[in-house]
């Protein structure tokens, strides 16, 4: 071990670590309020399709099951983003320049 001081820290990384932090808390959120705005511009889309003759009950029953799918969708590529911020910032934290160690077993 050498008593040289550790490279400074990127940063980038500081700003990563602060994204996943933010996403991480408000994830949820966020997917809710997008759901909630991109839902409705969808079902304009197919109410125009479906027409006026629709019953009451299954356009309603449409629109909950719209919402839910575009909620998730969003929550996946929240989650997405997340984990690609997060594999980013642990290469940055990790990179040292070093090769990486393998083990080589006795013969």
């Amino acid at each position: 071990m050498s008593d040289e001081p550790a490279p400074p820290v990127p940063e980038r990384v500081d700003k990563l670590a602060a994204r996943v932090r933010w996403l991480d808390r408000h994830r949820r959120v966020v997917a809710l309020v997008a759901a909630t705005v991109i839902a409705p511009l969808l079902l304009a889309q197919f109410g125009e399709v479906l027409g006026t003759d629709w019953p009451e009950m299954h356009a309603t029953l449409l629109s909950v099951m719209v919402g839910v799918i575009v909620w998730w969708i969003v929550e996946v590529g929240l989650i997405y983003l997340t984990a690609v911020w997060e594999t980013q910032h642990d290469r940055l934290l990790r990179d040292r320049g070093l090769p990486r160690a393998t083990l080589r077993t006795r013969r």
